[in-house]
């Protein structure tokens, strides 16, 4: 199985998410044997919540263009907002999505996030939470989503809405599934 690990991080102490590191990964053995395919990043130099740099090719074709830097900056942007993110250059907190095709015709129709927490491994326990964007009309399409407060702002609503289907169609045109 293919998943992506996504960790975010303050690394200047401000309170602040500065820092989304991105591996690729996949699940080759027992957990916690899982292979780290590529990594990517994006980082905010001056806390105003939006990307200043990034890096990496996150489609997989081997090249990083455009293309790459605009999927990377609008998922990392949305990272920044989700207040799931560890102090200083820790990384217990971190994100895994991955992609499933219930249909088994070839697109998947439900992107999952689990919200984890400990030393860093796919395998290490869940928070409990977790958030799924899904296709229902198996279109291609992501139509909604079932997520908590992912932004911790002490509401579920449209903006949680929105930032659970941002990182999952990113995911989606990453094509690592």
């Amino acid at each position: 199985m293919r998943y992506l690990k996504v960790t975010v991080q303050d690394r200047t102490g401000n309170g602040r998410a500065d820092s989304v590191l991105l591996q690729f990964c996949e699940q080759v053995g027992k957990p916690g044997e899982d292979q780290v395919i590529d990594k990517a990043f994006a980082l905010d130099f001056d806390a105003d919540g939006r990307v200043d740099y990034k890096m990496g090719d996150v489609t997989g074709n081997g090249r990083e263009n455009n293309v790459d830097q605009r999927l990377l900056e609008s998922f990392a942007n949305a990272c920044l907002k989700l207040h799931w993110f560890n102090r200083g250059a820790t990384w217990t907190r971190f994100i895994k999505l991955f992609a499933e095709d219930f249909h088994r015709d070839g697109t998947p129709n439900v992107v999952r996030l689990q919200w984890h927490e400990g030393q860093g491994l796919a395998s290490d326990c869940m928070r409990g939470a977790w958030s799924v964007a899904f296709d229902a009309d198996n279109d291609g399409r992501l139509d909604g989503s079932v997520q908590g407060d992912v932004n911790r702002d002490g509401q579920v609503d449209r903006v949680d809405q929105a930032l659970v289907l941002q990182l999952a169609r990113a995911f989606l045109k990453f094509n690592w599934r």
